[in-house]
C-alpha cells in the first residue's frame, strides 16, 4: 500500500501546532537580533526588511557583525552564502518528501526551511502536503519577524550599555551549534574549530586580511578538514 494511502493529509492546522515550539525558540533570538540591528546603526524599518527577506538567524547575524566591522559588500555575500550553503543540502533532502508542491510552492517552502523547520519536517515520516508545510513555516517566520520588530523597539528604551551587551548573543549562538555538533561528531569538531579560529586571528592580525576575507578564508580551511576528517555518520539516520 503506498504511504499517501496509510496516512492522511498533512493539515495547515497540524503544521502550526508542530511550528509552535520553533515560533518560542525564535522570538527572543530575533529580539536580539532586532538589538543587534539598533546597535549597528539600523533603521527599524531597515531591520525588519532584514528578516522579512532573509529569514535565516545565523546568516542574519554574521551579515549584521561583518555590517558593524566595515566589511565589503562582497566579503558579506561570500561569507553568507558560505553559512547559508547548508540549506541547499537541506533542500535537496526534503524536496522528494514535496509530492503536491509544485511551481511557485516549491520557492516558497525553500524561502522557509529553516534548520529546525527541516529537522521537523523530515522527521514527520510521511510526504509533506503544502497545506501542512505552509502552516508550519509561517508561524516560524512570524515569530522570527515580529520578534525583530520587539527587539528594535524595545531597544530605545534599554541603556547603551545593555544595547551594547547584546552583541554577544552572536557568539552564544554560535557556541550553541558548535556544542551540538561536539557532541554528534566527536572532539575532532572542536580541534577544527580551534584551527580555523587561530588562522582567523593570524589573518587579521598579521596579514591585516579584512574581516570578511579572512572569514572566508578560515571558514572554507574549516570545510575541508571537516570533510577530510569527520565521518557523517548521522546522515544515514535521516535518509
Amino acid at each position: 500500500m503506498e504511504q499517501s494511502t496509510q496516512f492522511p493529509v498533512l493539515s495547515f492546522s497540524e503544521g502550526v501546532k508542530d511550528g509552535f515550539p520553533i515560533c518560542i525558540g525564535y522570538f527572543p533570538t530575533a529580539m536580539a537580533f532586532g538589538l543587534v540591528c539598533r546597535t549597528a546603526g539600523l533603521k527599524l524599518w531597515e531591520a525588519a526588511l532584514f528578516s522579512l527577506t532573509n529569514f535565516a538567524g545565523s546568516g542574519q547575524f554574521l551579515a549584521i557583525s561583518l555590517l558593524s566591522s566595515g566589511a565589503m559588500i562582497t566579503e558579506m555575500f561570500i561569507s553568507v552564502l558560505l553559512v547559508n550553503l547548508r540549506y541547499s543540502f537541506m533542500g535537496a533532502v526534503i524536496t522528494p518528501k514535496l509530492k503536491d508542491v509544485r511551481g511557485i510552492k516549491r520557492f516558497m517552502v525553500a524561502f522557509g526551511t529553516t534548520d529546525e523547520v527541516f529537522s521537523v519536517a523530515i522527521f514527520k515520516g510521511r510526504n509533506l502536503s503544502w497545506r501542512y508545510m505552509s502552516g508550519l513555516e509561517l508561524i516560524s517566520y512570524c515569530g522570527w519577524v515580529t520578534g525583530t520588530f520587539v527587539g528594535f523597539w524595545v531597544g530605545m528604551f534599554l541603556p547603551y550599555a545593555m544595547q551594547m551587551a547584546v552583541g554577544v548573543t552572536l557568539y552564544a549562538m554560535f557556541s550553541s551549534l558548535l556544542a551540538q555538533e561536539t557532541r554528534q561528531k566527536g572532539a575532532m569538531v572542536l580541534l577544527i574549530s580551534a584551527v580555523s579560529a587561530t588562522l582567523n586571528s593570524l589573518l587579521i592580525i598579521f596579514v591585516h586580511l579584512g574581516t570578511g576575507w579572512s572569514f572566508v578564508i578560515s571558514m572554507l580551511t574549516a570545510t575541508l578538514l571537516g570533510a577530510f576528517f569527520i565521518s557523517d555518520e548521522g546522515l544515514e539516520a535521516v535518509q
